[in-house]
Protein backbone atom coordinates (compact mmCIF):
# COMPACT_ATOMS: atom_id res chain seq x y z
CA UNK A 1 0.00 0.00 0.00
CA UNK A 2 2.86 2.29 1.10
CA UNK A 3 4.08 1.70 -2.21
CA UNK A 4 1.33 2.21 -4.36
CA UNK A 5 0.89 6.05 -2.51
CA UNK A 6 4.22 6.65 -3.18
CA UNK A 7 3.86 5.64 -6.75
CA UNK A 8 0.84 7.91 -7.09
CA UNK A 9 2.26 10.68 -5.67
CA UNK A 10 5.40 10.77 -8.12
CA UNK A 11 2.85 10.46 -10.78
CA UNK A 12 0.47 13.40 -9.39
CA UNK A 13 3.63 15.51 -9.27
CA UNK A 14 4.95 14.91 -12.52
CA UNK A 15 1.40 15.24 -14.03
CA UNK A 16 1.12 18.79 -12.81
CA UNK A 17 5.08 19.45 -13.59
CA UNK A 18 3.70 19.36 -17.38
CA UNK A 19 0.88 21.70 -16.58
CA UNK A 20 1.54 25.25 -18.13
CA UNK A 21 0.42 28.62 -15.56
CA UNK A 22 -2.75 30.09 -16.91
CA UNK A 23 -1.77 33.70 -17.55
CA UNK A 24 -4.40 36.53 -15.82
CA UNK A 25 -2.48 39.30 -16.23
CA UNK A 26 -3.12 40.01 -19.73
CA UNK A 27 -5.97 39.45 -22.36
CA UNK A 28 -5.55 35.96 -24.40
CA UNK A 29 -5.92 38.20 -28.29
CA UNK A 30 -5.72 37.00 -31.24
CA UNK A 31 -5.48 39.03 -34.67
CA UNK A 32 -6.83 37.04 -37.28
CA UNK A 33 -7.91 38.35 -40.95
CA UNK A 34 -5.68 41.01 -41.90
CA UNK A 35 -6.55 42.92 -45.44
CA UNK A 36 -5.44 46.74 -46.28
CA UNK A 37 -8.78 47.95 -45.22
CA UNK A 38 -10.10 45.70 -42.13
CA UNK A 39 -8.66 43.59 -39.41
CA UNK A 40 -10.48 41.04 -36.60
CA UNK A 41 -9.81 39.88 -33.25
CA UNK A 42 -10.89 37.45 -30.97
CA UNK A 43 -9.90 37.91 -27.49
CA UNK A 44 -11.01 36.04 -24.79
CA UNK A 45 -12.26 37.75 -21.50
CA UNK A 46 -14.01 36.62 -17.77
CA UNK A 47 -17.53 35.93 -18.26
CA UNK A 48 -20.10 38.87 -16.68
CA UNK A 49 -17.77 41.51 -17.27
CA UNK A 50 -18.11 44.98 -20.11
CA UNK A 51 -15.42 45.66 -22.08
CA UNK A 52 -14.90 48.49 -24.68
CA UNK A 53 -12.73 48.46 -27.33
CA UNK A 54 -10.79 50.72 -30.01
CA UNK A 55 -7.90 51.06 -32.19
CA UNK A 56 -5.75 54.33 -31.82
CA UNK A 57 -2.64 55.56 -34.13
CA UNK A 58 -0.08 57.36 -32.64
CA UNK A 59 -1.61 60.88 -34.38
CA UNK A 60 -4.28 60.35 -32.10
CA UNK A 61 -6.93 59.10 -34.88
CA UNK A 62 -9.17 56.73 -32.79
CA UNK A 63 -11.49 53.83 -34.41
CA UNK A 64 -14.24 52.29 -32.87
CA UNK A 65 -15.43 48.60 -33.79
CA UNK A 66 -17.41 48.13 -36.93
CA UNK A 67 -19.09 44.74 -35.70
CA UNK A 68 -18.79 43.01 -32.42
CA UNK A 69 -19.75 39.75 -31.78
CA UNK A 70 -19.77 37.63 -28.17
CA UNK A 71 -19.57 34.32 -27.45
CA UNK A 72 -20.97 32.64 -24.63
CA UNK A 73 -20.87 28.91 -23.71
CA UNK A 74 -22.57 27.78 -20.26
CA UNK A 75 -20.22 25.54 -18.94
CA UNK A 76 -17.57 28.11 -18.57
CA UNK A 77 -16.04 30.89 -16.98
CA UNK A 78 -15.07 32.95 -20.05
CA UNK A 79 -17.05 34.22 -22.78
CA UNK A 80 -15.01 35.66 -26.32
CA UNK A 81 -15.38 39.05 -28.27
CA UNK A 82 -14.98 38.50 -32.12
CA UNK A 83 -14.58 42.10 -33.63
CA UNK A 84 -14.04 43.72 -36.80
CA UNK A 85 -12.38 47.06 -37.54
CA UNK A 86 -11.90 49.55 -40.32
CA UNK A 87 -8.56 50.64 -40.69
CA UNK A 88 -5.73 52.71 -42.98
CA UNK A 89 -3.02 49.50 -43.15
CA UNK A 90 -0.50 52.29 -43.73
CA UNK A 91 -0.68 53.33 -40.36
CA UNK A 92 0.65 52.24 -36.76
CA UNK A 93 -2.66 51.09 -34.55
CA UNK A 94 -2.74 50.06 -31.39
CA UNK A 95 -5.27 47.67 -29.75
CA UNK A 96 -6.69 49.53 -26.74
CA UNK A 97 -8.72 47.17 -24.47
CA UNK A 98 -10.75 49.30 -21.82
CA UNK A 99 -12.92 48.08 -18.80
CA UNK A 100 -15.45 50.49 -16.81
CA UNK A 101 -13.21 53.30 -18.87
CA UNK A 102 -9.78 51.95 -17.49
CA UNK A 103 -7.48 50.16 -19.98
CA UNK A 104 -6.58 46.80 -19.19
CA UNK A 105 -4.44 45.75 -21.93
CA UNK A 106 -2.66 47.31 -25.22
CA UNK A 107 -0.81 46.02 -28.63
CA UNK A 108 1.07 46.71 -31.47
CA UNK A 109 -1.50 45.79 -34.47
CA UNK A 110 0.28 43.68 -37.04
CA UNK A 111 -0.18 45.30 -40.53
CA UNK A 112 -0.65 42.08 -42.88
CA UNK A 113 1.07 41.46 -45.83
CA UNK A 114 2.48 44.91 -47.10
CA UNK A 115 3.59 43.94 -51.00
CA UNK A 116 1.05 42.49 -53.47
CA UNK A 117 3.98 40.34 -54.99
CA UNK A 118 5.75 39.25 -51.37
CA UNK A 119 4.06 37.31 -48.74
CA UNK A 120 6.03 35.97 -45.11
CA UNK A 121 4.14 33.26 -43.67
CA UNK A 122 5.33 31.36 -40.92
CA UNK A 123 3.68 27.83 -40.91
CA UNK A 124 3.07 25.99 -37.58
CA UNK A 125 1.37 22.60 -36.31
CA UNK A 126 0.76 20.54 -33.44
CA UNK A 127 0.81 22.88 -30.43
CA UNK A 128 0.64 20.51 -27.39
CA UNK A 129 -0.10 22.91 -24.09
CA UNK A 130 1.63 20.30 -21.97
CA UNK A 131 5.11 20.87 -23.66
CA UNK A 132 5.87 24.64 -21.52
CA UNK A 133 9.36 24.28 -21.49
CA UNK A 134 9.22 24.45 -24.76
CA UNK A 135 6.97 27.76 -25.18
CA UNK A 136 10.44 29.78 -26.07
CA UNK A 137 9.81 28.42 -29.62
CA UNK A 138 7.26 31.73 -29.86
CA UNK A 139 10.13 33.90 -29.60
CA UNK A 140 11.73 32.49 -32.30
CA UNK A 141 8.95 33.00 -33.98
CA UNK A 142 8.14 36.55 -32.87
CA UNK A 143 11.46 37.37 -34.47
CA UNK A 144 10.70 36.16 -37.35
CA UNK A 145 8.08 38.98 -37.75
CA UNK A 146 5.91 36.85 -40.16
CA UNK A 147 2.88 38.55 -42.00
CA UNK A 148 0.64 36.11 -41.43
CA UNK A 149 0.94 32.85 -39.16
CA UNK A 150 -0.83 29.73 -40.33
CA UNK A 151 -2.08 27.46 -37.83
CA UNK A 152 -2.55 24.01 -39.77
CA UNK A 153 -3.82 21.17 -37.47
CA UNK A 154 -3.11 20.10 -33.75
CA UNK A 155 -3.69 23.73 -32.80
CA UNK A 156 -5.45 22.42 -29.57
CA UNK A 157 -5.09 18.57 -28.21
CA UNK A 158 -8.69 18.65 -27.29
CA UNK A 159 -9.12 15.08 -26.88
CA UNK A 160 -6.39 14.80 -23.79
CA UNK A 161 -5.16 17.45 -20.94
CA UNK A 162 -1.94 19.32 -21.04
CA UNK A 163 -0.49 16.30 -18.60
CA UNK A 164 -1.26 13.83 -21.01
CA UNK A 165 -4.24 12.02 -19.59
CA UNK A 166 -7.32 10.96 -21.94
CA UNK A 167 -10.22 13.09 -21.31
CA UNK A 168 -13.80 12.25 -23.27
CA UNK A 169 -14.10 13.95 -25.95
CA UNK A 170 -17.62 15.92 -26.29
CA UNK A 171 -18.02 19.74 -27.06
CA UNK A 172 -17.63 21.20 -22.70
CA UNK A 173 -14.26 19.51 -22.81
CA UNK A 174 -13.02 20.34 -26.09
CA UNK A 175 -14.55 24.18 -25.51
CA UNK A 176 -12.30 23.94 -21.78
CA UNK A 177 -9.13 22.94 -24.06
CA UNK A 178 -9.42 25.27 -26.09
CA UNK A 179 -9.41 27.92 -23.72
CA UNK A 180 -6.38 26.43 -21.74
CA UNK A 181 -4.91 27.06 -24.73
CA UNK A 182 -5.57 30.43 -25.21
CA UNK A 183 -4.81 31.33 -21.19
CA UNK A 184 -1.12 29.44 -21.68
CA UNK A 185 0.30 29.85 -25.13
CA UNK A 186 2.79 32.57 -25.12
CA UNK A 187 1.75 33.75 -28.47
CA UNK A 188 -1.47 35.57 -27.34
CA UNK A 189 0.58 37.51 -24.94
CA UNK A 190 2.89 39.15 -27.21
CA UNK A 191 2.91 42.67 -27.59
CA UNK A 192 3.01 43.07 -31.36
CA UNK A 193 0.26 40.68 -32.34
CA UNK A 194 0.53 38.28 -35.80
CA UNK A 195 -2.01 38.00 -38.15
CA UNK A 196 -3.16 34.11 -38.14
CA UNK A 197 -5.69 31.86 -40.24
CA UNK A 198 -6.24 28.42 -39.49
CA UNK A 199 -7.46 25.38 -40.28
CA UNK A 200 -7.97 22.11 -38.00
CA UNK A 201 -6.85 18.39 -37.74
CA UNK A 202 -8.36 15.17 -35.76
CA UNK A 203 -6.63 16.92 -32.26
CA UNK A 204 -8.96 20.12 -32.47
CA UNK A 205 -11.94 18.54 -34.65
CA UNK A 206 -12.38 17.05 -31.33
CA UNK A 207 -11.47 13.15 -31.16
CA UNK A 208 -8.65 11.16 -32.12
CA UNK A 209 -8.42 9.81 -36.10
CA UNK A 210 -12.24 11.35 -36.48
CA UNK A 211 -14.03 11.55 -39.67
CA UNK A 212 -17.20 12.31 -41.42
CA UNK A 213 -18.80 9.99 -38.79
CA UNK A 214 -17.66 12.32 -35.60
CA UNK A 215 -20.97 13.16 -33.81
CA UNK A 216 -20.06 16.15 -31.97
CA UNK A 217 -18.54 17.56 -35.47
CA UNK A 218 -21.53 20.32 -36.41
CA UNK A 219 -20.64 21.37 -32.16
CA UNK A 220 -16.64 21.23 -32.74
CA UNK A 221 -16.99 23.72 -35.99
CA UNK A 222 -18.79 26.41 -33.82
CA UNK A 223 -15.93 25.93 -31.12
CA UNK A 224 -13.51 26.32 -33.81
CA UNK A 225 -15.02 29.40 -35.33
CA UNK A 226 -16.08 31.13 -32.15
CA UNK A 227 -12.10 30.72 -31.08
CA UNK A 228 -10.26 31.89 -34.38
CA UNK A 229 -10.78 35.42 -35.84
CA UNK A 230 -11.74 34.57 -40.02
CA UNK A 231 -15.61 34.67 -39.70
CA UNK A 232 -16.80 38.09 -40.05
CA UNK A 233 -14.88 40.11 -42.75
CA UNK A 234 -15.47 38.45 -46.57
CA UNK A 235 -12.94 41.09 -48.11
CA UNK A 236 -10.28 38.31 -48.75
CA UNK A 237 -11.45 35.02 -47.45
CA UNK A 238 -14.04 32.97 -49.16
CA UNK A 239 -15.21 30.29 -47.00
CA UNK A 240 -16.01 27.28 -48.72
CA UNK A 241 -16.71 23.63 -46.63
CA UNK A 242 -16.09 22.77 -42.90
CA UNK A 243 -13.32 25.12 -41.58
CA UNK A 244 -11.77 26.00 -45.24
CA UNK A 245 -11.86 28.56 -47.68
CA UNK A 246 -9.69 30.47 -49.64
CA UNK A 247 -7.52 33.51 -48.67
CA UNK A 248 -6.38 36.06 -51.07
CA UNK A 249 -3.26 37.33 -50.03
CA UNK A 250 -2.11 39.99 -52.85
CA UNK A 251 -0.43 37.49 -55.77
CA UNK A 252 -0.91 34.29 -53.75
CA UNK A 253 -4.13 31.86 -53.05
CA UNK A 254 -4.37 29.97 -50.29
CA UNK A 255 -6.73 27.54 -50.25
CA UNK A 256 -7.24 25.88 -46.58
CA UNK A 257 -8.96 22.21 -46.93
CA UNK A 258 -11.15 20.52 -43.83
CA UNK A 259 -9.39 16.80 -44.07
CA UNK A 260 -11.81 16.05 -41.30
CA UNK A 261 -15.24 16.58 -41.71
CA UNK A 262 -15.94 15.14 -44.83
CA UNK A 263 -13.66 12.58 -44.43
CA UNK A 264 -14.62 8.54 -45.17
CA UNK A 265 -14.02 6.02 -43.07
CA UNK A 266 -13.50 3.85 -45.72
CA UNK A 267 -10.19 3.82 -48.49
CA UNK A 268 -12.26 3.57 -50.89
CA UNK A 269 -14.08 6.51 -50.02
CA UNK A 270 -13.40 10.37 -49.75
CA UNK A 271 -10.75 12.56 -48.06
CA UNK A 272 -12.36 16.03 -48.45
CA UNK A 273 -15.76 14.94 -49.54
CA UNK A 274 -17.10 15.35 -53.60
CA UNK A 275 -18.09 18.74 -53.34
CA UNK A 276 -15.00 20.09 -51.35
CA UNK A 277 -12.93 18.34 -54.29
CA UNK A 278 -14.39 20.16 -57.12
CA UNK A 279 -14.79 23.48 -54.87
CA UNK A 280 -11.01 23.35 -55.13
CA UNK A 281 -10.64 22.24 -58.67
CA UNK A 282 -13.06 24.89 -60.02
CA UNK A 283 -10.95 27.59 -58.02
CA UNK A 284 -8.37 26.66 -59.31
CA UNK A 285 -9.43 26.91 -63.07
CA UNK A 286 -10.60 30.01 -62.19
CA UNK A 287 -7.70 31.82 -60.59
CA UNK A 288 -4.22 31.25 -62.12
CA UNK A 289 -2.00 32.46 -58.93
CA UNK A 290 0.83 31.50 -57.40
CA UNK A 291 -1.45 29.14 -54.55
CA UNK A 292 -0.86 27.05 -51.80
CA UNK A 293 -3.41 24.13 -50.83
CA UNK A 294 -3.03 23.22 -47.23
CA UNK A 295 -4.76 21.03 -44.60
CA UNK A 296 -3.88 19.28 -41.44
CA UNK A 297 -2.03 16.00 -42.39
CA UNK A 298 0.12 15.05 -45.32
CA UNK A 299 -1.08 14.96 -48.92
CA UNK A 300 2.36 12.56 -50.01
CA UNK A 301 2.30 9.48 -47.68
CA UNK A 302 1.30 6.27 -49.26
CA UNK A 303 5.03 4.90 -48.12
CA UNK A 304 4.32 5.60 -44.75
CA UNK A 305 1.20 4.24 -41.70
CA UNK A 306 0.38 7.67 -40.71
CA UNK A 307 -2.31 9.70 -41.95
CA UNK A 308 -2.33 10.91 -45.17
CA UNK A 309 -4.51 11.47 -48.14
CA UNK A 310 -2.34 8.92 -50.57
CA UNK A 311 -2.58 6.44 -47.70
CA UNK A 312 -6.12 6.35 -46.70
CA UNK A 313 -7.58 7.50 -49.60
CA UNK A 314 -5.18 5.98 -52.02
CA UNK A 315 -7.64 5.85 -55.16
CA UNK A 316 -9.28 9.36 -54.28
CA UNK A 317 -6.05 10.91 -54.28
CA UNK A 318 -5.12 9.45 -57.67
CA UNK A 319 -8.07 11.33 -59.13
CA UNK A 320 -7.07 14.48 -56.96
CA UNK A 321 -3.81 14.36 -58.61
CA UNK A 322 -5.06 13.82 -61.84
CA UNK A 323 -7.04 16.98 -61.65
CA UNK A 324 -4.61 19.07 -60.24
CA UNK A 325 -2.47 18.14 -63.34
CA UNK A 326 -5.27 18.97 -66.05
CA UNK A 327 -5.15 22.43 -64.77
CA UNK A 328 -1.26 23.38 -64.62
CA UNK A 329 -1.71 26.20 -61.90
CA UNK A 330 1.51 26.66 -60.11
CA UNK A 331 0.87 24.98 -56.76
CA UNK A 332 2.88 24.46 -53.74
CA UNK A 333 1.50 21.75 -50.60
CA UNK A 334 1.46 22.95 -46.69
CA UNK A 335 1.00 20.24 -44.30
CA UNK A 336 1.29 19.45 -40.70
CA UNK A 337 0.67 16.64 -38.27
CA UNK A 338 3.75 14.27 -38.74
CA UNK A 339 5.90 15.84 -35.49
CA UNK A 340 8.31 16.21 -38.24
CA UNK A 341 9.43 18.56 -40.87
CA UNK A 342 10.28 18.22 -44.58
CA UNK A 343 10.31 19.43 -47.68
CA UNK A 344 9.58 16.96 -50.58
CA UNK A 345 10.01 17.65 -54.48
CA UNK A 346 7.96 15.81 -56.96
CA UNK A 347 9.00 15.22 -60.87
CA UNK A 348 7.36 17.64 -63.43
CA UNK A 349 6.15 14.88 -64.71
CA UNK A 350 3.59 14.53 -62.19
CA UNK A 351 1.39 17.74 -62.00
CA UNK A 352 2.96 19.15 -65.27
CA UNK A 353 5.19 22.12 -63.44
CA UNK A 354 7.89 21.85 -60.54
CA UNK A 355 5.93 21.11 -57.40
CA UNK A 356 6.52 20.82 -53.49
CA UNK A 357 5.03 19.48 -50.27
CA UNK A 358 6.40 21.35 -46.98
CA UNK A 359 5.77 20.01 -43.84
CA UNK A 360 6.13 21.48 -40.46
CA UNK A 361 5.40 20.17 -37.35
CA UNK A 362 5.59 20.33 -33.77
CA UNK A 363 6.20 23.86 -33.13
CA UNK A 364 6.12 22.18 -29.27
CA UNK A 365 4.93 18.43 -28.68
CA UNK A 366 5.91 14.63 -28.57
CA UNK A 367 9.22 14.28 -30.88
CA UNK A 368 10.40 10.66 -31.91
CA UNK A 369 14.09 9.81 -32.97
CA UNK A 370 14.68 9.31 -36.69
CA UNK A 371 12.88 6.33 -38.15
CA UNK A 372 13.64 4.32 -41.01
CA UNK A 373 11.10 5.83 -43.47
CA UNK A 374 12.20 5.82 -47.09
CA UNK A 375 10.54 8.75 -48.09
CA UNK A 376 10.83 8.69 -51.95
CA UNK A 377 9.94 12.46 -52.52
CA UNK A 378 11.92 13.82 -49.62
CA UNK A 379 14.61 16.89 -50.28
CA UNK A 380 15.28 17.81 -46.51
CA UNK A 381 13.78 17.04 -43.15
CA UNK A 382 14.40 17.88 -39.46
CA UNK A 383 13.23 14.80 -37.19
CA UNK A 384 13.54 14.87 -33.30
CA UNK A 385 13.31 18.63 -32.37
CA UNK A 386 10.56 21.48 -31.68
CA UNK A 387 10.43 23.75 -35.38
CA UNK A 388 8.64 25.33 -37.38
CA UNK A 389 8.23 26.46 -41.13
CA UNK A 390 9.23 30.21 -42.26
CA UNK A 391 8.56 31.08 -45.99
CA UNK A 392 9.42 34.46 -47.84
CA UNK A 393 7.23 33.97 -51.08
CA UNK A 394 8.13 35.86 -54.09
CA UNK A 395 6.03 36.29 -57.21
CA UNK A 396 8.61 37.63 -60.12
CA UNK A 397 9.73 37.58 -63.73
CA UNK A 398 7.62 34.03 -64.45
CA UNK A 399 8.77 32.55 -61.46
CA UNK A 400 7.37 32.07 -58.20
CA UNK A 401 10.41 31.80 -55.10
CA UNK A 402 10.31 30.59 -52.36
CA UNK A 403 12.89 31.12 -49.61
CA UNK A 404 12.10 28.13 -46.89
CA UNK A 405 13.95 27.98 -43.47
CA UNK A 406 13.11 25.21 -40.61
CA UNK A 407 13.50 27.20 -37.15
CA UNK A 408 13.83 25.22 -33.66
CA UNK A 409 12.74 26.88 -30.06
CA UNK A 410 16.70 28.63 -29.59
CA UNK A 411 16.09 30.58 -33.58
CA UNK A 412 18.91 27.80 -35.02
CA UNK A 413 17.94 27.22 -38.87
CA UNK A 414 17.76 23.28 -39.15
CA UNK A 415 17.15 23.45 -42.65
CA UNK A 416 17.00 26.28 -45.67
CA UNK A 417 16.29 25.76 -49.54
CA UNK A 418 15.14 28.11 -52.30
CA UNK A 419 12.66 26.58 -54.05
CA UNK A 420 11.09 28.15 -57.35
CA UNK A 421 8.24 27.32 -59.46
CA UNK A 422 8.22 28.15 -62.99
CA UNK A 423 4.43 29.99 -64.27
CA UNK A 424 3.90 30.46 -67.55
CA UNK A 425 2.95 34.15 -68.42
CA UNK A 426 2.86 34.78 -64.60
CA UNK A 427 1.72 38.68 -65.38
CA UNK A 428 -0.68 38.71 -67.73
CA UNK A 429 -2.23 35.80 -65.46
CA UNK A 430 -2.70 38.04 -62.61
CA UNK A 431 -3.70 41.38 -64.62
CA UNK A 432 -6.73 39.38 -65.34
CA UNK A 433 -7.25 38.33 -61.90
CA UNK A 434 -7.47 41.81 -60.35
CA UNK A 435 -9.75 42.82 -63.63
CA UNK A 436 -11.73 40.13 -61.93
CA UNK A 437 -11.69 41.39 -58.71
CA UNK A 438 -12.38 44.81 -59.48
CA UNK A 439 -16.42 44.46 -59.41
CA UNK A 440 -16.11 42.04 -56.07
CA UNK A 441 -17.62 43.66 -52.74
CA UNK A 442 -14.79 44.18 -50.47
CA UNK A 443 -17.06 44.73 -47.18
CA UNK A 444 -20.51 45.45 -45.73
CA UNK A 445 -21.13 48.86 -44.20
CA UNK A 446 -23.35 49.99 -41.53
CA UNK A 447 -22.24 46.76 -39.36
CA UNK A 448 -21.12 48.50 -36.11
CA UNK A 449 -23.82 46.10 -34.01
CA UNK A 450 -23.79 43.80 -31.44
CA UNK A 451 -24.70 40.36 -31.54
CA UNK A 452 -24.83 37.83 -28.80
CA UNK A 453 -25.07 34.08 -28.85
Amino acid sequence: MKIYLLLSLTFFVVACSSVPKKRTDKLSILQGLTTDKEVEFNILTPKNKTFSFELRSAEGEVIKPEEIKIIKESSSDWEIYKLLFLRDQSKDFNLYVYEKNKIIDQRLIGKGQLSESNLRIGVISCINDGYSKHFKIWDALAIKNPEYVLMIGDNVYGNREANGSPIESNPENLWRRYTDMRLTIPFYFQQKLIPVHAVWDDNDYGSKDAGEGYEFKRKSKEIFDSFFAQSLSDESFTKSFGVGGQLSLGDFNLYFLDARYYRSHSSDGSHLGKEQHQWLVNSLKEESQPSFIIKGDQFFGGYHNFDSYEGKHPKDFENFVKDLKSIGTPIVFLSGDRHMSEIMQFPRSLFGLPSFEITSSPIHSRVYEDQEIKNPWRVVHTNGKMNFVYIENLAQDNHWFLDVENIGEDGEVYFKRELAVYIKDLQNNLNQVRKRRHGKRRYHKNRNRIRKK
